[in-house]
């Protein structure tokens, strides 16, 4: 099976994230539910048998297996027939898939009248017949994570179909060239989805037993560090070949530098913003001049929507850009809030930015998207030479 780890945001096929446990001392070996969440339910620790020693092993271990298949095989089957609309749409609804440890454990009314959005849908789940939810109080939390974790691989499968070729090396250059560094991060659910959907490649071996053990990885870890190592070897090569298309198409009056931006309006920076997020890849949309609630423009990809808001300056960006950001998150229901500038950020928007779950593109992050734009600008002027030749 495959899991996403929530303190780094890597996919992995151990039970144990790899880089997450590297940097811990001593690491842990337990899978802890806030840290791998897994795209099967089946997978969660809650169902799997844990050993008591090797006499109470011996006389317990087949009824209470037992005892835990069928608690799972009623979950699983609860959770399909609620699993759209109930879960999904309530992750689109409220932007939640983590309660933070801060759930009443009984479910129903209380005196103090105060119900978080979490406590009503639980009782709503349990009102449809899912009365595990009462017993297992910890279940909501990890079903809504795989609810959430399903819906970011459903939106990267549609993106990796359009790079399947007939050769693995091919369909991963494809693939990165689109992905940019993200493909170290995402490469679990790459492999995944080749087995999924029965893609075979001469050089990919997956181990059959992982689709039913718990605890039994898809790829050894050797081999997942080995595709690691194949997949930098062909992003060096696509940087180096970009780097000399750029000295051999280089056309100044066709790029876009930061000098130029620094000397747009506003207005013209949003217009830039627009241009550089959909030659990136992003659907975008703007919003009205007035009355934006704090948002200029809207992207989408992976069927996740994230409001900006764009702040051209020559000194720095401080709070009030971030909290703007943050009330256009709440006001549009966005999953995720962005300020970019071409410009520098305080620290006390740094520090709120981070508290409150906010991306900041300062003028050195603004550099990497305007590389990628002018990388596309060249990709376009290659093209046009070779029609025309």
């Amino acid at each position: 099976m495959i899991y996403q780890c929530s303190g780094c945001n890597r996919t992995t096929f151990e039970t144990t994230c790899p880089w997450c446990n590297a940097s811990q001392v001593p690491p842990s070996a337990e899978l802890h539910p806030q840290q791998l969440t897994p795209l099967d339910p089946s997978f969660y620790p809650d169902f799997q048998y844990q050993s008591k020693g090797l006499i109470k092993d011996f006389l317990g271990k087949k009824k209470e297996q037992a005892q835990l298949n069928e608690l799972l095989n009623n979950v699983l089957r609860k959770y399909a027939q609620l699993k759209q609309p109930y879960f999904t749409n309530f992750i689109h609804t409220t932007r939640e898939t983590s309660s933070g440890g801060s759930d009443v454990g009984v479910p129903g009314p209380r005196l103090d009248g105060v119900y978080t959005e979490r406590e009503l849908f639980r009782e709503v789940l349990i009102r449809k017949g899912f009365d595990e939810l009462e017993g297992l109080p910890s279940l909501l939390d990890k079903l809504l994570q795989t609810t959430s974790f399903n819906s970011v691989y459903l939106g990267f499968s549609r993106e990796l179909s359009r790079h399947i070729r007939d050769d693995l090396a091919e369909t991963l250059r494809s693939w990165i060239e689109e992905a940019g560094t993200t493909f170290r991060s995402d490469l679990a659910l790459f492999y995944f989805y080749l087995w999924e959907n029965d893609i075979s490649f001469p050089d990919v071996q997956f181990n059959p037993q992982a689709a039913s053990i718990a605890g039994v990885p898809l790829m050894t870890l050797a081999a997942f560090q080995n595709a690691l190592k194949f997949c930098e070897s062909i992003y060096f090569d696509i940087l180096v070949q970009r780097l000399g298309s750029q000295l051999e198409h280089f056309n100044p009056n066709r790029f876009i530098t930061m000098y130029l931006v620094d000397a747009m309006d506003g207005f013209q920076f949003e217009a830039f913003l627009v241009e550089i997020f959909q030659t990136i890849g992003f659907d975008v949309k703007e919003t009205k001049k007035t009355a934006d609630q704090g948002a200029d423009l809207f992207v989408t990809r992976f069927g996740k929507n994230m409001v900006i808001q764009a702040k051209n300056y020559t000194g720095s960006v401080g709070n009030a850009a971030v909290q703007q950001a943050i009330s256009a998150k709440a006001f549009y229901g966005c999953d995720e809030a962005m300020v970019v500038t071409n410009s520098y950020y305080t620290k006390s928007a740094k520090d709120l930015a981070a508290t409150a779950g906010v991306r900041l593109v300062d003028r050195e992050g603004l550099q990497s998207y305007l590389d990628d734009y002018n990388q596309k600008l060249i990709e376009v002027f290659q093209a046009e030479v070779e029609e025309a030749g």
